[in-house]
């Protein structure tokens, strides 16, 4: 086999930013089933190890986004290491390095990766690698792991991309026949294939009976980037696991489950009502998690794992917790709270959740204080506070640790980058421990504000940009620019702009 190990290596991948990634996120997700992080408070010094970093743009806003940690990116793609080290250039930062490794040879050979790390990354890629090399990868992030650290894994599991192994079989076969000339084809002639396959609604075929959820995967393929497409589906080593399956390899290696960083999906009274007695009657954690993927047809889990468990007491998990400081990210308070989980969707009180925004809405304020104010149980505001955080109505504020001037330079350059044509999509957020989506439409509207324009001359600025670019705005756009004001009062609270 090839330098590849079977990975698709003939095109580079996309360029991903993930919140789940964020060290303040992390920690939260730990603390929610009692383990103490790493980090004793938020500011303190860390170091941070991505394995499979591929083009570098989330770690880079990352180390953007925390001037006191150390971070480095390890991806065996020549093409996304160029990329990658070339950017963090770009940005002025002097905080992260990215090195060409593959897993087996660091796993042999960490060279100079002695250091512990406080956290380990590897996110999507476990299911798409050969087992030899996630067996290397997992190894090496146990290897890398101080004790009490956290490893993030996320990976593409059982029931739910039972679905996608036919289309991924037909696309493989058909890839096969058109060749590299134009690989990306043969997912559109693969899903136009298979789709013939399932009959009409009225009239489903057999094979539309057996995998009800397939049509639905398959109408999004035509519109999925191709680069997505192909490192998805087009590795050797593609195979999605049962949740047991990847714990027990983790387990090998010293790493034990602790949590999940899709923070609903650690409260498990949020599970439908159908199929909660069932799991919670489970006293096996293993098997608890597999009975929960199986109710709720999971497709992708976002796994935290840790090489030693640092345990607290109710009142050591009390203060931890008391300190985290939270911001309000969407206003005004909704008449009903909805939230849509991979448990289904799920609805809260609308009073206790509005009370909860209503004591935010002043600013920033610590676990603690919202404790104190609203007088709920520390559990349920646990939960409550878990939702509108997966919602993106609420983030975790670093105003105390934040570097506002460094974010904004490191925007500035981001900004240029995306104008000229670059495909990101995000800008550093420093007071909410991470980034914030931010398009090129948004970036040229900005460029048309800087250069005082307004109403309708801003309007035909966008629409003179985009033109020059190649491209176009779909339908009018007063509503985009509305939008876009609506937004920038709270992107300026975030540190984001200025």
């Amino acid at each position: 086999m090839s330098w590849d190990h079977g990975y698709f290596s003939a095109s580079s991948y996309t360029c991903g930013v993930y919140r789940e990634l964020a060290p303040a996120w992390l920690d939260l997700s730990g603390l929610i089933k009692g383990h103490q992080p790493p980090r004793s408070h938020e500011g303190e010094a860390f170091r941070y190890l991505e394995l499979g970093s591929g083009m570098g743009l989330g770690l880079c806003l990352l180390a953007a986004a925390y001037p006191e940690g150390q971070f480095t990116g390890i991806d065996f793609q020549p093409d996304h290491i160029v990329h990658s080290r070339r950017l963090a250039q770009q940005l002025g930062l002097s905080n992260i390095s990215f090195q060409e490794a593959d897993f087996l040879s660091l796993a042999a050979d960490p060279g100079e990766l002695t250091a512990a790390h406080q956290y380990v990354v590897a996110h999507g890629i476990a299911t798409w690698i050969t087992e030899p090399i996630q067996r290397a990868m997992l190894q090496l992030a146990s290897a890398m792991l101080q004790p009490g650290g956290l490893f993030y894994c996320s990976y593409n599991t059982f029931p739910g991309w039972l679905a996608a192994t036919s289309f991924q079989h037909l696309a493989e076969l058909s890839r096969r026949r058109q060749g590299e000339a134009n690989p990306a084809q043969a997912f559109q002639l693969a899903a136009a294939s298979l789709t013939s396959l399932l009959g009409s609604e009225e009239n489903p075929s057999a094979l539309a009976l057996a995998q009800p959820a397939l049509r639905r995967r398959l109408a999004q393929i035509p519109d999925q980037n191709a680069a997505y497409l192909l490192q998805e589906y087009a590795n050797a080593g593609w195979q999605p696991l049962y949740v047991a399956e990847l714990h027990q390899r983790c387990a090998a290696q010293k790493l034990r489950f602790l949590a999940s960083a899709t923070l609903p999906e650690n409260f498990l009274d949020l599970l439908p009502g159908n199929v909660r007695p069932a799991v919670l009657a489970e006293t096996d954690p293993g098997l608890r998690q597999s009975l929960q993927d199986l109710a709720v047809n999971q497709s992708f889990r976002r796994d935290l794992f840790v090489r030693g468990v640092a345990s607290s007491t109710d009142s050591q998990l009390r203060q931890r917790l008391g300190s985290i400081q939270l911001r309000l990210l969407e206003a005004p308070a909704l008449e009903t709270y909805r939230f849509e989980t991979s448990f289904g969707q799920v609805s809260g009180v609308p009073e206790r959740y509005r009370q909860v925004e209503t004591c935010l809405a002043g600013g920033p304020r610590s676990f603690a204080q919202v404790l104190e104010d609203t007088e709920l149980p520390l559990a349920e505001l646990a939960k409550i506070l878990a939702l509108l955080l997966h919602a993106g109505r609420l983030g975790i504020d670093r105003c105390s640790s934040a570097d506002f001037d460094r974010a904004r330079h490191v925007n500035e350059q981001l900004l240029e980058l995306i104008r000229s044509g670059r495909p990101y999509a995000h800008l550093v957020a420093p007071a909410s421990a991470g980034s914030v989506p931010f398009s090129l439409v948004e970036a040229l509207l900005l460029d048309g504000q800087r250069r005082h324009l307004a109403g309708g001359d801003l309007e035909q600025h966008l629409q003179d940009e985009l033109k020059a670019m190649g491209r176009s705005l779909k339908g009018d756009a007063a509503p985009v620019v509305s939008a876009f004001l609506e937004r920038q009062p709270r992107l300026q609270a975030l540190g984001v702009l200025p």
